[in-house]
Parts: C-alpha cells; sequence; structure tokens
C-alpha cells in the first residue's frame, strides 16, 4: 500500500515551513500567508528545504528588492 507523501506549508517571506497537517494559515514569525502549493502549478510542496518547485521551476519566495545605491 503506497504511503501519502507529507505536504509542508511555506512562508515565502522568511522560508518557514510547517507539516500541512498542523493547518497553520500564517506564519508565526512574521503574520504572511503560508504557501500550501507552489503557485506556479499547484504542485504541492513536498520538502521542507525546497526553494524551488521540482515541476515547474516557479521560486517560492518572492526575490528581496535590492537596497538602491545611497539609500
Amino acid at each position: 500500500m503506497p504511503r501519502n507523501p507529507v505536504s509542508y506549508h511555506l512562508c515565502p517571506r522568511c522560508g518557514r515551513a510547517v507539516p500541512a497537517q498542523t493547518q497553520e494559515v500564517f506564519c508565526v514569525n512574521d503574520g504572511t500567508r503560508l504557501l500550501t502549493a507552489c503557485p506556479g502549478c499547484a504542485q504541492p510542496i513536498r520538502s521542507p528545504y525546497s526553494q524551488f518547485c521540482p515541476r515547474c521551476g516557479q521560486a517560492y519566495a518572492a526575490p528581496l528588492p535590492r537596497p538602491q545605491p545611497g539609500l
């Protein structure tokens, strides 16, 4: 009998991952809504260490803005 792979919810801001079974909706570190699947193709997040979707290559975290010189 095949096992169901574990899925994770991932904070796109800080990268915190929690097992989906916890049913957390928001990151306890920064209040950001957790990703429940890839925003590009809806593939479940299967690793708490993933930064990119293995199916479509979409980044899970939004890139941080680059600092402007002189600011």
